[in-house]
């Protein structure tokens, strides 16, 4: 009896061996070396703003063959800087950019990614100008102004600009079921139409993360869009979301079928907006608010859902004309350039603006800030292009 135990446990014990060393070499050899998946970067609470694991590197790997490379910085921000300081160089203009995955732009190499493209643009014309960027994944507008207090301020900077993306708004009040969501800032509303902040929760790790750390899981889960298939199942049974993933419903990257409540939306647009111009007036720096188009309505499509995405931009406008704050939309820059070269701007896996559109959009904000009156103030081609642009819109 003893023998054959002893027979049995040398069998097992050899079969877990192997299988031990399959994993590994699975693990460390045909993921790690072959067909490798994106790098990870993990995500921490500091000063109460999730943020990413400061001083890592990360490449990642498309479907179109490229790869793009970000560099957290000390402080856990992607940018070209390596580390943010409160000390001010005199003559030196200091802007700030606050956002979500498109401020952190990891779609493309962190050089190419529009803040740094802001700064060569401010050097082009003359002005030093140093560009700190705040972007964290999927951040809607109630995180910037937890971003903006607890993070940026601390920076003095004479300008903040503050990029808006059309899941902004829904997803300010909206607790979503994923990893982080409960580590941003959120604005409830009574029934009376009041707005009430709901603090962030300091983030901490679940399986998820330990999950995300193995590049057989990433490469298995989001290297195959596996991950697309089983999003509904995962949210519903993981995360305890309801949220069904339909990409029929999904127009400039947020499903339209959320946007019910447009009055909602605006009263706490106009809250977070209100706020941080109060924050401005106060701590002497410059504010303004810049939006992405729906982009589809440029390439041709307009239908009911596409209407229902604009309405977006029209909220963002209003909340910053009520603070009186400069708003640009970017509509009328990516549309007249579809008008002149028929070239999206976007890669066709991914809606996040491509490198071309981050240099627009770069050079587009730079030279507003600068030529704006409410901001900098320097007159050039640019604001005259707005003011007639919105003479247009007018008329229209």
């Amino acid at each position: 009896m003893r023998t054959r135990l002893k027979h049995w446990l040398g069998n097992a014990l050899l079969a877990l061996g192997a299988l031990v060393a399959t994993l590994a070499v699975v693990e460390f050899v045909l993921f790690g070396v072959f067909l490798k998946p994106d790098d990870v970067v993990a995500n921490v609470s500091i000063n109460g703003v999730v943020r990413y694991e400061p001083g890592r590197v990360a490449v990642f790997r498309h479907p179109d063959g490229r790869t793009s490379r970000i560099t957290i910085n000390k402080d856990g921000w992607n940018s070209t800087i390596e580390r943010y300081t409160s000390t001010r160089t005199p003559g030196r203009l200091r802007i700030a950019v606050i956002g979500d995955s498109y401020v952190n732009a990891s779609q493309v190499n962190v050089e190419d990614a529009f803040p740094e493209v802001m700064s060569r643009r401010f050097g082009e014309k003359g002005m030093a100008a140093e560009v700190f960027r705040f972007g964290m994944d999927g951040a809607p507008l109630s995180q910037y102004l937890n971003v903006l207090r607890r993070e940026v301020l601390a920076y003095k900077p004479d300008v903040v600009l503050v990029q808006l993306i059309h899941n902004d708004f829904d997803e300010s009040y909206r607790f979503l079921k994923t990893r982080y969501a409960s580590s941003f800032l959120k604005i409830d509303v009574d029934e009376s139409g009041r707005a009430h902040e709901i603090e962030p929760v300091e983030f901490r790790t679940t399986i998820a993360d330990v999950l995300r750390s193995s590049a057989t899981f990433r490469y298995l889960y989001y290297e195959t869009n596996l991950y697309l298939t089983l999003k509904g199942l995962v949210q519903r049974y993981f995360w305890g979301g309801q949220e069904v993933y339909d990409p029929a419903h999904i127009v400039s990257g947020i499903d339209v079928r959320t946007l019910d409540d447009m009055p909602r939306m605006s009263r706490v647009a106009r809250y977070i907006i209100s706020e941080m111009g109060k924050l401005a007036e106060t701590k002497g720096f410059k504010l303004a608010f810049s939006m992405d188009a729906v982009r589809e309505t440029i390439y041709g499509r307009k239908d009911e859902q596409t209407q229902k995405a604009g309405t977006l931009n029209h909220i963002a406008a209003d909340a910053a004309s009520h603070a009186q704050l400069p708003f640009l939309d970017l509509t009328n820059m990516f549309a007249g350039d579809y008008a002149t070269h028929k070239q999206r701007f976007e890669y066709g896996y991914d809606w996040h603006w491509d490198e071309r559109a981050n240099q627009l959009v770069g050079e587009t904000l730079a030279d507003w800030i600068m030529e704006d009156p409410r901001l900098l103030g320097r007159k050039g081609p640019a604001a005259e292009n707005e003011k007639a642009a919105g003479a247009g819109e007018k008329r229209g």
